[in-house]
């Protein structure tokens, strides 16, 4: 099946600039989450007493429990690193999609549900490091800044019916080409 993408050079270069933009951040998080991860192999194998010497920049007694607190924030990267990965990769993929004309297709509402399945992933790591930080703060006297975000729970059920939205109107348009 071919289709006419009905864009013109201005929404082209529009769309080919958010797919750069979005492979620029995919690699942001792939650094990122190298550098935490390092973080954490740090901690754990304490070179010249890296571990001593960095809590001893908190001015608590809670040391045992900020340094939880960092082990477990630096094992939490990685699994979110992945999700924000299926996240970015879905989104280029629909972007190309959409250049090519085909946005409303099975394969980009199955794109739509996995994002919404990755973000839902995020959230609830995002609600257990919360837990975390409450706990890490309780212990050591130290502020672990955490806001629920609302706004990350509100998108998942959004994504999800998007994705719905995707699957009919790619039926409506196998309809409607099987009409012509």
């Amino acid at each position: 099946m071919s289709v006419i993408s009905n864009f013109d050079k201005g929404d082209c270069l529009m769309l080919e600039a958010t797919i750069w933009v979005l492979r620029v951040a995919n690699w942001l998080n792939w650094i990122v989450a190298t550098l935490f991860a390092l973080l954490g192999a740090m901690l754990v194998i304490d070179p010249n007493h890296f571990r001593e010497k960095l809590l001893d920049a908190f001015s608590t007694t809670g040391g045992e429990a900020v340094f939880i607190w960092l082990a477990v924030s630096c094992a939490l990267v990685l699994p979110v690193a992945a999700a924000v990965h299926a996240i970015l990769t879905r989104l280029i993929a629909i972007v190309r999609d959409t250049r090519a004309g085909a946005a409303f297709s099975d394969r980009n509402a199955h794109r739509l549900t996995i994002v919404a399945w990755a973000l839902l992933a995020i959230n609830l790591v995002d609600l257990a490091h919360g837990q975390l930080s409450v706990w890490a703060s309780a212990q050591s006297g130290e502020y672990f800044g955490w806001t629920l975000s609302l706004t990350g729970w509100l998108a998942v059920p959004l994504l999800f019916l998007l994705a719905r939205v995707f699957r009919e109107g790619a039926a409506m348009r196998e309809d409607l080409e099987g009409t012509v």
